[in-house]
């Protein structure tokens, strides 16, 4: 028996379950948050017609005179209506009931009405980040194939590039957007805070944002200088330009204000939140405040009179701390920060670098695209923007110094700008001359991907300030790079070792696929198209040795039988095929398509799934469907070593994991069929596992098998069945299911030997 929860929404076994769960501090607190939920609805009156001009003060100096007021919501979107909320039920009839029309002292007529009375329910206020970016998800798979075919009609790869900036670039009707939001959340900060002003940073203000991008904002009171948090660990390396990657999520503080935003009208619940009352702070007094209460001031600020704002979250625990929030309507995540002036630094310096080499753009685009692709761009242990900015403006300052280093760069500055003990000065960008080069992007990739491919990262570390090589000073992390003003603060702090050997190993791949392919090829991928669709290396190649040795030792597995008496061993092969085809679901392939490793309908691509990996094989099979050059194989993913071509092995693909979850429905079937026979009932287990989307595998397992009969000294036969897993993907699962046919085979066979 089942019993439910209505007002938490969940489910619990029992009775005894249930008690203990009412007594439990959620179910109490949504209790409570219910009670005041029905008490402000039945003391609530709605106001409509209200002008822009009309403010708090002006509504309850008027509704005042029916009791005394509560609270006063005002619709902080389109301000055309109020909910005034009473002390008790009484001043609202009193209200209610009034004979004569509701007018204010400017001659303005209020419209007022009952409240409109909903149930109470229980929602969950934050929403992941995931949750977001999984939003345009199918659509972003077409976009990408149109772009990918795009990119093979095009000449040269600089053409290439232009065409990923078209696609990937933020679109102008979202730009204009953010902007108006921008604009009224400026106008806001400067009401409490008069001497305030709001920036735009990162990548929205220079030109390099996608349609997912976050927007960074920095609110600056006045020229103190905020340090940084020294924390053990963050992840926070990129202040000015964090896109998809926020390093400090973790840190959020999800239980804060959790119960006290349920509205009760419809139209309330999307606009309004509860009011606070607003103390006044000078710059100097607020800055004095702990950086929580700082946050916070700022978060109720965000809640209260913010539009469109919600899902207001506090990030204290960060090297920079910020308020993180969402917009409702157009679902982007803005990250706020107070007098981080470095950001504002940073983002001027990167437009500067833009404006003085243009290519930069197109660099930074497409080596972020491809990143994307490998896994290797995001949160976590991974790349972000801002690093990959300053790797590639590395690369060009050290080949023939096409781009100046920073203290080149401040001492030319007129305007100088310090803050704390950096100089953050930068040239006024209207003085710039721009860079014209005949270097072109091609050369400017190939020369990316030779110098990381090839880079010493336990020799030497990288400075966008000094624009060379320094030796190595620490040993604790594997790759450093620094931030161009904070010279301590290394940006590949969070990088993980498994990270940089793959990124290291992507780099060649990429590296040797515009030697060979950087010609415009017929009816074939070349160029970036080739380099964002290859496969990505499997992750084996950068594992510990002695985990690569464990994996090769388990891509075989033989099954023995001891055969009690004389047996027909064509007949006996058969039934094995018969087990594993028609019961367990094998397909039986050809040894051609393991060597090329690309599945049959190349022209359907999959979008069940979109990771990049995935999304990158699935359009490498696309586009690999016409003629390939044997050449080309030398970057997919190759079959084990030492594992060849035999006539005796029967070859099969393994698409669906029917050796899973078989017990549960057996007891199921033999419930429902009393009489239904084992072939039958195995037969229809497996079919059903394989109607369940979660026993699909993206990629199949492709394994080989060989039967041996070997004689004995006695009357009984042996037969070896062995399973060989033919290429570097799905070791464990090869293993688990190597064990169930341990098992299973030898059951089956002496089933089928006795009917």
């Amino acid at each position: 028996m089942v019993l439910r929860c209505d007002l938490c929404r969940i489910e619990v076994p029992d009775e005894h379950v249930l008690a203990d769960h009412t007594k439990g501090k959620r179910h109490q607190a949504l209790l409570n948050a219910r009670g005041r939920f029905e008490i402000s609805q039945n003391s609530s009156i709605y106001v409509s017609r209200i002008k822009p001009e009309h403010d708090e003060n002006i509504l309850k100096d008027y509704f005042s005179h029916f009791g005394q007021i509560k609270n006063c919501f005002i619709d902080k979107e389109k301000h055309i209506y109020a909910i005034i909320e009473y002390e008790d039920i009484n001043s609202v009839n009193k209200c209610l009931e009034y004979p004569d029309e509701h007018k204010l002292n400017d001659g303005s007529h209020l419209k007022v009405k009952q409240r409109n009375h909903h149930d109470f329910k229980s929602k969950r206020m934050l929403i992941s980040e995931q949750e977001f970016l999984n939003i345009n998800k199918e659509k972003e798979i077409e976009q990408h194939a149109i772009m990918i075919q795009n990119l093979n009609n095009k000449l040269t790869i600089d053409e290439q590039a232009e065409i990923i900036i078209e696609q990937e670039k933020i679109t102008n009707e979202i730009f204009q957007m953010r902007k108006e939001f921008f604009q009224e959340l400026e106008i806001m900060f400067v009401k409490y805070f008069p001497e305030a002003k709001l920036y735009l940073t990162g990548s929205m203000a220079n030109n390099l944002a996608t349609n997912l991008s976050d927007m960074d904002l920095v609110l600056v009171l006045n020229d103190t200088y905020i340090e940084p948090q020294h924390l053990s660990s963050s992840n926070n390396s990129g202040e000015s330009m964090n896109i998809d990657e926020n390093s400090c999520s973790n840190d959020i503080d999800m239980n804060q204000n959790k119960f006290k935003r349920n509205t009760s009208d419809e139209s309330s619940n999307r606009s309004l939140s509860p009011p606070f009352q607003l103390s006044s702070y000078s710059a100097d007094d607020f800055l004095q405040m702990s950086v929580t209460d700082r946050l916070n001031y700022i978060g109720r600020l965000l809640r209260s009179y913010a539009p469109y704002v919600c899902h207001v979250q506090r990030i204290a625990q960060a090297r920079c701390p910020v308020v993180r929030f969402c917009h409702k309507q157009q679902k982007f995540f803005c990250e706020l920060s107070i007098n981080n002036h470095l950001a504002v630094a940073n983002t001027d310096l990167i437009r500067y670098f833009l404006v003085f080499e243009p290519k930069l753009r197109s660099l930074l685009y497409t080596i972020r695209l491809w990143l994307k692709q490998k896994d290797l761009l995001g949160k976590g242990h991974r790349f972000n923007t801002y690093t990959l900015f300053w790797m590639i403006v590395c690369t060009l300052q050290l080949d023939n110094k096409q781009l100046p280093n920073v203290q080149t760069l401040t001492e030319r500055a007129i305007h100088k700008r310090q803050y704390g003990p950096w100089n953050c000065s930068v040239p006024d960008i209207n003085q710039i001359e721009k860079n014209i080069s005949n270097v072109s992007i091609e050369h400017m990739l190939h020369n990316f991907f030779l110098f990381y491919s090839t880079f010493n990262a336990n020799q030497y570390e990288l400075s966008p300030w000094l624009g060379k090589l320094e030796c190595k000073t620490s040993n604790i992390i594997l790759f450093s790079i620094f931030d161009p003003f904070e010279h301590d603060h290394n940006l590949t702090s969070n990088i993980s070792q498994t990270n940089w050997l793959k990124f290291q190993e992507e780099c060649l791949l990429a590296k040797q696929i515009l030697d060979e392919c950087s010609k415009k090829r017929q009816h074939k991928s070349w160029g970036l198209s080739l380099i964002l669709t290859r496969k990505s290396l499997p992750k084996e190649n950068f594992t510990h040795e002695q985990q690569q040795q464990y994996h090769h030792t388990q891509s075989a597995h033989t099954i023995e039988l001891i055969l009690s008496k004389q047996i027909n061993k064509e007949q006996f092969e058969k039934n094995v095929e018969f087990i594993l085809k028609d019961i367990l679901l094998f397909e039986q392939i050809n040894y051609e398509m393991i060597r090329k490793k690309r599945p049959a309908s190349p022209l359907i691509i999959d979008n069940s799934n979109v990771s990049p990996n995935s999304l990158a094989e699935q359009l490498d099979e696309t586009l690999s469907s016409k003629r390939r050059r044997i050449d080309d194989d030398q970057y997919t993913l190759t079959p084990i070593k030492d594992i060849s071509y035999s006539k005796e092995k029967i070859y099969f693909q393994v698409i669906y994991r029917t050796w899973q979850d078989r017990r549960k429905l057996k007891r199921h079937i033999d419930n429902e069929n009393k009489n239904i026979s084992i072939f039958d009932r195995e037969t229809l287990i497996s079919s059903k596992l394989k109607e369940d989307n979660n026993h699909r595998l993206e990629i199949p397992i492709y394994l080989s098998m060989e039967i041996k009969f070997l004689p004995t000294t006695n009357d009984n036969n042996k037969a070896h069945i062995r399973l060989e897993l033919q290429t570097n993907e799905h070791h464990q699962l090869f293993v688990d299911l190597s064990h169930f046919l341990n098992l299973y085979l030898p059951k089956m066979l002496e089933t089928q030997s006795t009917t």
